[in-house]
């Protein structure tokens, strides 16, 4: 991972792109809109 881990008000928050990218899908960036994209790939 990029970044470790972190624990914010109890509850712990992780990368969502080593998450998503570990689970074999394809992670989008649109810096216009600030939108994250998640696509599985079958």
């Amino acid at each position: 991972m990029d970044y470790p881990p972190i624990i914010i008000n109890g509850y712990t928050m992780i990368p969502v792109r080593a998450v998503s990218e570990a689970l074999d899908c394809t992670v989008g960036w649109d810096g216009g809109t600030q939108t994250v994209t998640i696509v599985s790939v079958e």
